[in-house]
């Protein structure tokens, strides 16, 4: 068993994501891979990363789309959760599912950070 501190794992800085295969600029988001590929031993199967991330007001990752499924669990504040066909507002609690290369986007509309979980497949 391995029992880790979200705050005790290193924060990235998000710059980039990928849309039709080309980078497209992130602004004010911040990851910590909490568990990932390199977490544990030969034990693990390591078929999910689990993240957690900081997006702070006004930021934002455009459409973006990639190879695995994903899904958001809102912790604090509130965010625009966007498809090709809808946006959603979502807060602390709510849970968004997306599919395999489904476009999706986040916007922190509001005036404090907003904190998220993800989980994601390691394809």
């Amino acid at each position: 068993m391995i029992v880790r501190n979200v705050r005790d794992v290193e924060e990235i800085e998000v710059t980039e994501a990928v849309r039709h295969g080309e980078k497209v600029p992130v602004q004010g988001c911040r990851i910590r891979w909490v568990v990932n590929s390199e977490t544990g031993g030969d034990k693990y199967n390591h078929n999910f990363s689990f993240r957690y991330f900081v997006l702070e007001p006004g930021g934002e990752i455009p459409m973006h789309e990639h190879a695995y499924e994903e899904a958001v669990h809102m912790l604090e504040g509130a965010l625009q959760f966007s498809t090709e066909d809808e946006t959603v507002e979502v807060h602390p609690g709510d849970v968004v599912y997306t599919y395999t290369f489904e476009p999706h986007a986040l916007k922190n509309h509001t005036s404090e950070p907003a904190y998220f979980t993800c989980s994601i497949d390691n394809v």
